[in-house]
């Protein structure tokens, strides 16, 4: 219910100065919770809109971190047991960008958080070449199943899945069976390295 108020103070706030803010705040949480954004015509009788799973991941994407990245996760570390775990050194995921057809120069890979290894960021041109890059390789991930919503699914499952992701049995590809990666959004803001969260922004897809 105090989000329900806050929200509904936020779209009811006439401040001088402070409209935009309001409704940036009301926005902001209305995806975080799930909500539809659309500013009511009636606030004395409105009650939040719970969406569609769907439409709540993609209200969620729209709200990407711009300059776009994209956050790498390592479905080894999703394994109970740690000698199974396997890591990908910043030199292999260039490579494996590179044999993806991705420019050296437009991109930039570097640790994420938390500095165990076990998130990576690409880093992508604050242009829309560098958008249109950033797209590509989500969507090269999320083709393959291992986008956001793969690695949410199994790493809620303790790590079963019929997806084997075992190093030993992959040889030199292994890079590709235990990385999965997405578009960097508003909520991923805890998964990259202190210099780029203070950098960064917040944007929305469709209005760039």
């Amino acid at each position: 219910m105090d989000s329900q108020r806050l929200v509904t103070h936020a779209f009811m706030s006439r401040k001088v100065g402070l409209r935009s803010q309001h409704l940036g705040l009301h926005k902001a949480i209305c995806v975080l919770l799930g909500w539809n954004t659309v500013v009511p015509h009636d606030p004395v009788t409105w009650s939040p809109e719970v969406l569609p799973n769907a439409e709540a991941l993609a209200q969620k994407e729209d709200l990407i971190l711009w300059p776009p990245l994209i956050v790498v996760r390592y479905i080894s570390m999703s394994d109970s047991n740690p000698p199974k775990w396997k890591f990908v050194k910043v030199e292999e995921v260039e490579a494996f960008l590179r044999e993806k057809g991705f420019i050296r120069g437009r991109i930039k890979v570097c640790l994420g958080r938390p500095s165990d290894k076990s998130v990576m960021v690409i880093k992508f041109l604050c242009t829309f070449t560098g958008l249109g890059d950033a797209e590509k390789l989500h969507k090269l991930f999320d083709e393959n199943k291992c986008g956001r919503v793969d690695f949410e699914r199994i790493t809620s499952n303790n790590g079963k899945s019929s997806k084997s992701w075992d190093a030993g049995n992959q040889g030199e590809k292994v890079e590709e069976h235990i990385l999965y990666g997405y578009m960097g959004i508003a909520e991923d803001s805890d998964k990259v390295d202190f210099n780029t969260r203070k950098s960064c922004l917040i944007k929305s897809k469709m209005e760039i």
